[in-house]
């Protein structure tokens, strides 16, 4: 079996699409806008989806063939984000689902609360 990590995140607040294109440019992360997603195209795959109106709050679609790639890539975007003061966090697991990272921006491993 192949490994492969995945990074599942969440964000308190999420800015609107044009405020987080924004963000992550001023991070100077070379991005892709589409309609209703954004791609940070330094990364393996990492991409901020249902980005839009009435889409509800956007998910998170991220994940690398390695754990130092995941790792970084999650970085580079958390790093963004806090540079923002955007409260966040990104939990990382491998392909039988144990958790090997943590990624965050005042949320505290543990704290589930929003």
């Amino acid at each position: 079996m192949q490994d492969y990590f995945i990074l599942f995140g969440e964000v308190d607040g999420w800015p609107s699409k044009q405020d987080m294109a924004e963000i992550l440019r001023d991070a100077d992360l070379r991005i892709y806008v589409g309609q209703y997603s954004i791609r940070i195209l330094a990364c393996e795959h990492f991409v901020f989806q249902e980005y839009g109106r009435d889409l509800g709050d956007p998910s998170i679609d991220a994940d690398a063939e390695s754990l130092k790639r995941m790792l970084a890539d999650g970085m580079l975007v958390s790093d963004a984000l806090a540079d923002a003061d955007i409260r966040h966090r990104f939990e990382i697991y491998c392909a039988n689902q144990e958790q090997v990272g943590y990624l965050h921006h005042r949320w505290p491993e543990g704290d589930s609360a929003l």
